[in-house]
Protein backbone atom coordinates (compact mmCIF):
# COMPACT_ATOMS: atom_id res chain seq x y z
CA UNK A 1 0.00 0.00 0.00
CA UNK A 2 2.85 2.39 0.90
CA UNK A 3 4.56 1.65 -2.41
CA UNK A 4 1.38 2.48 -4.36
CA UNK A 5 0.93 5.71 -2.39
CA UNK A 6 4.52 6.80 -3.08
CA UNK A 7 4.04 6.07 -6.79
CA UNK A 8 0.90 8.23 -6.96
CA UNK A 9 2.66 11.09 -5.15
CA UNK A 10 5.60 10.92 -7.57
CA UNK A 11 3.24 11.19 -10.59
CA UNK A 12 1.21 14.11 -9.20
CA UNK A 13 3.56 16.94 -10.38
CA UNK A 14 3.51 15.53 -13.93
CA UNK A 15 -0.29 15.55 -13.92
CA UNK A 16 -0.45 19.14 -12.67
CA UNK A 17 1.99 20.37 -15.34
CA UNK A 18 0.07 18.72 -18.16
CA UNK A 19 -3.23 20.24 -17.03
CA UNK A 20 -1.89 23.79 -16.92
CA UNK A 21 -1.87 24.46 -20.67
CA UNK A 22 -4.22 27.09 -22.10
CA UNK A 23 -5.10 26.01 -25.65
CA UNK A 24 -7.00 29.24 -26.37
CA UNK A 25 -3.64 30.93 -26.91
CA UNK A 26 -1.80 27.89 -28.25
CA UNK A 27 1.01 28.96 -30.56
CA UNK A 28 2.08 25.53 -31.69
CA UNK A 29 5.66 24.37 -32.11
CA UNK A 30 8.02 26.94 -33.59
CA UNK A 31 10.50 24.23 -34.61
CA UNK A 32 8.03 22.08 -36.56
CA UNK A 33 9.75 20.91 -39.72
CA UNK A 34 8.02 17.67 -40.58
CA UNK A 35 10.36 15.39 -38.62
CA UNK A 36 9.45 16.44 -35.09
CA UNK A 37 13.16 16.22 -34.16
CA UNK A 38 15.58 18.95 -33.14
CA UNK A 39 18.26 19.23 -35.83
CA UNK A 40 21.59 20.98 -36.22
CA UNK A 41 20.97 24.25 -38.05
CA UNK A 42 22.53 23.88 -41.54
CA UNK A 43 22.53 27.67 -41.96
CA UNK A 44 25.04 28.32 -39.17
CA UNK A 45 27.99 28.28 -41.54
CA UNK A 46 26.38 30.26 -44.33
CA UNK A 47 27.65 33.73 -45.27
CA UNK A 48 25.41 36.74 -44.70
CA UNK A 49 22.38 36.77 -47.00
CA UNK A 50 22.21 39.35 -49.76
CA UNK A 51 18.45 39.18 -50.36
CA UNK A 52 15.30 37.94 -48.67
CA UNK A 53 12.17 36.87 -50.54
CA UNK A 54 8.98 37.41 -48.54
CA UNK A 55 5.32 36.66 -49.19
CA UNK A 56 1.97 37.42 -47.58
CA UNK A 57 -1.04 35.27 -48.42
CA UNK A 58 -4.57 35.08 -47.04
CA UNK A 59 -5.20 31.36 -47.64
CA UNK A 60 -8.98 31.36 -46.91
CA UNK A 61 -8.61 28.29 -44.66
CA UNK A 62 -7.32 26.39 -47.72
CA UNK A 63 -10.83 26.57 -49.18
CA UNK A 64 -10.90 27.37 -52.92
CA UNK A 65 -13.84 29.74 -53.57
CA UNK A 66 -15.01 27.49 -56.41
CA UNK A 67 -15.32 24.51 -54.03
CA UNK A 68 -17.51 25.47 -51.05
CA UNK A 69 -17.14 23.18 -48.05
CA UNK A 70 -13.88 21.63 -49.26
CA UNK A 71 -10.21 22.14 -48.40
CA UNK A 72 -7.31 21.89 -50.84
CA UNK A 73 -4.09 22.19 -48.86
CA UNK A 74 -2.05 20.94 -51.82
CA UNK A 75 -3.11 23.96 -53.88
CA UNK A 76 -1.72 26.39 -51.28
CA UNK A 77 1.44 24.30 -50.88
CA UNK A 78 2.02 24.40 -54.63
CA UNK A 79 1.82 28.20 -54.64
CA UNK A 80 4.49 28.32 -51.94
CA UNK A 81 6.76 25.76 -53.60
CA UNK A 82 6.54 27.48 -56.98
CA UNK A 83 7.26 30.94 -55.53
CA UNK A 84 10.08 29.65 -53.27
CA UNK A 85 9.95 32.44 -50.64
CA UNK A 86 12.21 32.60 -47.59
CA UNK A 87 9.40 33.78 -45.29
CA UNK A 88 5.62 33.52 -45.72
CA UNK A 89 2.91 35.27 -43.72
CA UNK A 90 -0.45 33.45 -43.71
CA UNK A 91 -3.87 34.75 -42.68
CA UNK A 92 -7.11 32.78 -42.18
CA UNK A 93 -5.42 29.59 -41.03
CA UNK A 94 -7.29 26.65 -39.44
CA UNK A 95 -5.75 24.35 -36.87
CA UNK A 96 -7.70 21.12 -36.24
CA UNK A 97 -11.04 22.90 -36.73
CA UNK A 98 -12.87 20.34 -38.88
CA UNK A 99 -14.04 23.16 -41.12
CA UNK A 100 -14.37 22.27 -44.81
CA UNK A 101 -13.78 18.66 -43.79
CA UNK A 102 -10.19 19.38 -42.73
CA UNK A 103 -9.11 18.47 -39.19
CA UNK A 104 -5.39 19.00 -39.74
CA UNK A 105 -3.00 21.68 -38.57
CA UNK A 106 -2.90 23.57 -41.86
CA UNK A 107 0.25 25.61 -41.22
CA UNK A 108 2.31 22.58 -40.27
CA UNK A 109 0.79 20.48 -43.04
CA UNK A 110 1.88 23.07 -45.62
CA UNK A 111 5.28 23.31 -43.92
CA UNK A 112 5.80 19.57 -44.34
CA UNK A 113 4.81 19.74 -48.00
CA UNK A 114 7.20 22.63 -48.68
CA UNK A 115 10.13 21.75 -46.42
CA UNK A 116 9.68 24.83 -44.25
CA UNK A 117 9.22 25.54 -40.54
CA UNK A 118 5.85 26.79 -39.29
CA UNK A 119 4.55 28.84 -36.40
CA UNK A 120 0.81 29.19 -35.79
CA UNK A 121 -0.68 32.05 -33.75
CA UNK A 122 -4.17 31.39 -32.42
CA UNK A 123 -6.69 34.24 -32.50
CA UNK A 124 -9.77 32.33 -31.32
CA UNK A 125 -11.38 28.93 -30.96
CA UNK A 126 -13.10 27.57 -34.07
CA UNK A 127 -15.01 24.28 -34.31
CA UNK A 128 -12.89 21.56 -32.76
CA UNK A 129 -9.71 23.62 -32.96
CA UNK A 130 -8.37 27.12 -33.51
CA UNK A 131 -8.28 29.87 -36.13
CA UNK A 132 -5.58 32.44 -36.65
CA UNK A 133 -2.46 33.44 -38.56
CA UNK A 134 0.92 31.82 -39.20
CA UNK A 135 4.48 32.34 -40.33
CA UNK A 136 6.43 29.84 -42.46
CA UNK A 137 10.14 30.09 -43.11
CA UNK A 138 13.09 28.18 -44.51
CA UNK A 139 15.05 29.23 -41.46
CA UNK A 140 15.03 28.37 -37.79
CA UNK A 141 12.37 29.92 -35.54
CA UNK A 142 13.84 30.78 -32.15
CA UNK A 143 11.32 32.81 -30.19
CA UNK A 144 7.60 33.49 -30.66
CA UNK A 145 5.04 35.77 -29.05
CA UNK A 146 1.31 36.34 -29.53
CA UNK A 147 -0.20 39.75 -28.72
CA UNK A 148 -3.93 40.34 -28.41
CA UNK A 149 -4.98 43.43 -30.39
CA UNK A 150 -7.76 45.83 -29.34
CA UNK A 151 -11.20 44.32 -29.87
CA UNK A 152 -14.63 45.95 -30.01
CA UNK A 153 -17.62 44.14 -28.50
CA UNK A 154 -19.13 41.46 -30.76
CA UNK A 155 -16.16 41.61 -33.16
CA UNK A 156 -13.48 38.97 -33.73
CA UNK A 157 -10.34 38.79 -31.64
CA UNK A 158 -7.31 39.67 -33.76
CA UNK A 159 -3.66 39.09 -32.88
CA UNK A 160 -0.13 40.09 -33.77
CA UNK A 161 2.23 37.12 -34.07
CA UNK A 162 5.99 37.64 -33.91
CA UNK A 163 8.84 35.21 -34.45
CA UNK A 164 12.59 35.69 -34.24
CA UNK A 165 14.08 34.11 -37.36
CA UNK A 166 17.69 32.93 -37.30
CA UNK A 167 19.02 33.52 -40.82
CA UNK A 168 22.65 32.66 -40.09
CA UNK A 169 24.72 32.16 -36.96
CA UNK A 170 25.21 35.92 -36.67
CA UNK A 171 22.01 37.40 -38.13
CA UNK A 172 18.41 37.44 -36.99
CA UNK A 173 15.27 39.32 -37.92
CA UNK A 174 11.82 39.63 -36.38
CA UNK A 175 8.95 38.41 -38.58
CA UNK A 176 5.53 39.84 -37.72
CA UNK A 177 2.16 38.77 -39.12
CA UNK A 178 -1.27 40.40 -38.73
CA UNK A 179 -4.86 40.15 -39.95
CA UNK A 180 -6.89 43.20 -39.00
CA UNK A 181 -10.62 43.66 -38.41
CA UNK A 182 -12.60 43.63 -41.64
CA UNK A 183 -15.79 45.45 -40.64
CA UNK A 184 -14.73 48.36 -38.41
CA UNK A 185 -12.37 51.08 -39.58
CA UNK A 186 -12.19 52.53 -36.06
CA UNK A 187 -11.12 49.16 -34.68
CA UNK A 188 -8.51 48.78 -37.44
CA UNK A 189 -7.04 52.16 -36.51
CA UNK A 190 -6.67 51.07 -32.88
CA UNK A 191 -5.20 47.74 -33.94
CA UNK A 192 -2.55 49.19 -36.24
CA UNK A 193 -1.64 51.78 -33.61
CA UNK A 194 -1.13 48.93 -31.13
CA UNK A 195 1.02 46.99 -33.63
CA UNK A 196 3.22 50.05 -34.14
CA UNK A 197 3.47 50.56 -30.38
CA UNK A 198 4.44 46.94 -29.68
CA UNK A 199 7.16 46.90 -32.34
CA UNK A 200 8.40 50.46 -31.79
CA UNK A 201 11.46 49.61 -29.68
CA UNK A 202 12.39 46.33 -31.40
CA UNK A 203 16.14 46.25 -31.98
CA UNK A 204 16.10 43.60 -34.69
CA UNK A 205 15.07 44.49 -38.24
CA UNK A 206 11.34 43.80 -38.57
CA UNK A 207 9.57 42.36 -41.59
CA UNK A 208 5.78 42.51 -41.45
CA UNK A 209 3.10 41.00 -43.65
CA UNK A 210 -0.62 40.74 -43.47
CA UNK A 211 -4.15 41.29 -44.61
CA UNK A 212 -4.82 44.80 -43.31
CA UNK A 213 -8.39 44.93 -44.64
CA UNK A 214 -7.56 48.55 -45.42
CA UNK A 215 -7.38 50.21 -48.82
CA UNK A 216 -4.49 52.48 -49.76
CA UNK A 217 -6.79 55.53 -49.74
CA UNK A 218 -7.17 55.46 -45.94
CA UNK A 219 -5.13 58.50 -44.96
CA UNK A 220 -5.64 58.15 -41.19
CA UNK A 221 -4.55 54.51 -41.18
CA UNK A 222 -1.42 54.96 -43.25
CA UNK A 223 -0.39 58.11 -41.44
CA UNK A 224 0.04 55.85 -38.41
CA UNK A 225 1.59 52.93 -40.25
CA UNK A 226 3.92 54.75 -42.64
CA UNK A 227 5.48 56.73 -39.79
CA UNK A 228 6.84 53.44 -38.47
CA UNK A 229 7.19 51.10 -41.48
CA UNK A 230 8.25 51.17 -45.11
CA UNK A 231 5.77 49.48 -47.44
CA UNK A 232 7.31 47.41 -50.23
CA UNK A 233 5.08 49.19 -52.74
CA UNK A 234 3.39 52.59 -52.71
CA UNK A 235 1.84 54.72 -55.41
CA UNK A 236 -0.42 54.04 -58.36
CA UNK A 237 1.58 51.19 -59.88
CA UNK A 238 1.08 48.70 -57.04
CA UNK A 239 -0.89 45.63 -58.13
CA UNK A 240 -4.33 44.92 -56.64
CA UNK A 241 -4.58 41.92 -54.32
CA UNK A 242 -8.31 41.29 -53.74
CA UNK A 243 -10.45 39.55 -54.84
CA UNK A 244 -8.33 36.94 -56.59
CA UNK A 245 -10.59 37.01 -59.65
CA UNK A 246 -10.65 40.50 -61.21
CA UNK A 247 -8.88 42.17 -58.26
CA UNK A 248 -10.05 45.72 -57.61
CA UNK A 249 -8.27 46.80 -54.43
CA UNK A 250 -5.11 46.45 -52.34
CA UNK A 251 -5.64 45.15 -48.79
CA UNK A 252 -2.62 42.81 -48.44
CA UNK A 253 0.73 44.39 -47.60
CA UNK A 254 4.40 43.73 -46.93
CA UNK A 255 6.58 46.19 -45.02
CA UNK A 256 9.74 46.53 -42.95
CA UNK A 257 11.59 48.69 -40.44
CA UNK A 258 13.92 50.47 -40.09
CA UNK A 259 14.21 52.11 -43.49
CA UNK A 260 17.97 51.59 -43.40
CA UNK A 261 17.67 47.78 -43.17
CA UNK A 262 16.61 46.98 -46.74
CA UNK A 263 15.95 48.25 -50.22
CA UNK A 264 13.04 46.86 -52.25
CA UNK A 265 14.26 44.98 -55.32
CA UNK A 266 10.84 43.85 -56.53
CA UNK A 267 7.17 43.70 -55.59
CA UNK A 268 4.61 41.55 -57.40
CA UNK A 269 1.44 39.55 -57.08
CA UNK A 270 1.07 35.93 -58.20
CA UNK A 271 -1.86 35.45 -60.52
CA UNK A 272 -3.26 32.41 -58.69
CA UNK A 273 -7.06 32.54 -58.83
CA UNK A 274 -8.05 29.02 -57.71
CA UNK A 275 -6.51 28.35 -54.28
CA UNK A 276 -7.86 31.36 -52.33
CA UNK A 277 -9.94 34.51 -52.62
CA UNK A 278 -6.80 36.66 -52.20
CA UNK A 279 -3.73 36.88 -54.44
CA UNK A 280 -0.31 36.12 -52.96
CA UNK A 281 1.96 39.16 -52.66
CA UNK A 282 5.73 38.71 -53.03
CA UNK A 283 8.63 41.11 -52.50
CA UNK A 284 12.39 40.68 -52.71
CA UNK A 285 14.37 42.76 -50.21
CA UNK A 286 18.06 43.49 -50.51
CA UNK A 287 20.02 43.91 -47.28
CA UNK A 288 21.73 47.23 -46.71
CA UNK A 289 25.09 46.51 -45.08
Amino acid sequence: MKIRLLLLISLLPMFVLNCGRDDDIDTGNGNENGSGEEEVDPNDNLPALETLKIMTYNIHSCNPPSRPGEADVDAIAKVIKDANPDIVFFQEVDKNTGRNGNYNDQANEIAKKTGMNAQFFSARAQGSGFYGIATLTKYKIEEVKTYLLPKYPDLEQRVLGTAVIKLTAKERILAAVIHLQHNSQENRLEQIAEVVKILKDEKLPVILGGDFNEKTTSADFFEIFDNAFVRTCTGFDCPNTFPATNPSSIIDYLAFKPETAFTVSSHNIINETYASDHLPVVSVLTFRR
